[in-house]
């Protein structure tokens, strides 16, 4: 379950690896049944985000009240290249579900996850794992990335509160137009049950969702075991920054 030497290499030189196939196709339908309790309104403790016209955006910490996310999060496909990555033991910072309706799912503006976490008293000991639910296409939203961008090191955001119905941390158009190449930028397709690993300073996106099929995806972010929050001014809520330090590891012996 361990990464080759070959794929890590390849992961710290472009700041992601997509795998295809990670996940059986028994294992997507059974995250695929339980999606509606995430997407309906209830007072289990899950945070929802919405699109300006009301449909689910994004549903935060799935895993601490369904098992078959809380599972996923501690699947051994998943936690064994996490812990390569990370070299150390590590607990779920957040998992999220984004969702892109057909033809309502909005724009992620060009950011890194570090751009806002570095606020949330961490070091840019974190990474991401996206699980696709849905295929992932050109025409319904795909993730977009820059190719070696996590190398540049984490760059000032500023505060977007018009473009969505959802704030977003974004990367200032005169960084991009000095530092991306037309060749760096990557579309990230794909097939329900292909897991994409990226760097919590890798330079991402993803386009409006004009397609009549959804793209919903599962992301979950995992922090070094040794990396928890320091105390900052201005605390975000326990849904996207855990105050709950699970730890999880995995070895060969697991």
């Amino acid at each position: 379950m361990r990464w080759s030497m070959q794929k890590l290499e390849q992961y710290h030189q472009e700041g992601f690896l997509l795998v295809p196939n990670l996940l059986s196709v028994e294992e997507v339908d059974a995250l695929n049944m339980d999606v509606p309790l995430l997407l309906q309104d209830d007072d289990s403790g899950m945070h929802r985000e919405r699109e300006h016209s009301g449909v689910v955006r994004q549903v935060y910490n799935s895993h601490r009240y369904v098992p078959t996310f809380r599972n996923l999060t501690q699947h051994p496909k998943i936690v064994a290249p996490v812990q390569q990555i990370l070299t150390n033991s590590f607990y779920v910072w957040h998992s999220k579900l984004n969702v892109k309706e057909a033809f309502e799912g909005t724009v992620w503006l060009w950011h890194q996850d570090y751009g806002y976490w570095i606020y949330d008293g961490v070091d840019s000991k974190l990474m991401s794992v996206m699980i696709f639910l849905d295929p992932s296409t050109l025409h319904n939203g795909c993730l977009i990335v820059i190719s070696g961008s996590h190398l540049w090191g984490r760059q000032e955001h500023y505060s977007d509160t018009t473009t969505t119905s959802y704030k977003q941390w974004c990367i200032q158009k005169s960084v991009l137009k000095k530092k991306v190449r037309e060749a760096e930028i990557r579309q990230i397709i794909g097939q329900p049950g292909d897991v994409l690993f990226f760097d919590c300073n890798l330079v991402h996106s993803s386009n409006h969702n004009l397609s009549p099929i959804p793209r919903k995806s599962l992301i979950i972010a995992y922090n070094d075991i040794d990396n928890k929050p320091r105390p900052v001014k201005k605390p975000r809520p326990d849904w996207v920054v855990s105050r709950v330090f699970e730890e999880i590891s995995w070895s060969e012996e697991a």
